[in-house]
C-alpha cells in the first residue's frame, strides 16, 4: 500500500491509499464515474511524489494543482 494524493475531481485534496501496482482507481460519483491515473512528479523541495489525478487533467495542471495541495 501507498499513500497517495488525489489530485482534481471530487476527491481533490484528499489523502488515500492504493496497493502498489494499482495504476488506475474509479470513483462513484453522483456526476458519473471519476477515474483517476498514476503519475509521478518532481516538487521543488519535496521531491519525486506519486499522485492519482483525474485521467483527463494535464500534466502542467496535474502538476500546478500539486504543487498547492502540498503548501
Amino acid at each position: 500500500m501507498a499513500i497517495v494524493l488525489y489530485v482534481g475531481g471530487s476527491k481533490d485534496g484528499d489523502k488515500g491509499l492504493v496497493p502498489h501496482g494499482f495504476s488506475k482507481s474509479r470513483a462513484e460519483t453522483d456526476q458519473g464515474p471519476e477515474i483517476y491515473t498514476e503519475r509521478f512528479m518532481e516538487l521543488q523541495g519535496i521531491g519525486r511524489i506519486r499522485v492519482m489525478a483525474l485521467e483527463s487533467m494535464r500534466d502542467d495542471i496535474v502538476h500546478q494543482r500539486t504543487s498547492q495541495l502540498y503548501r
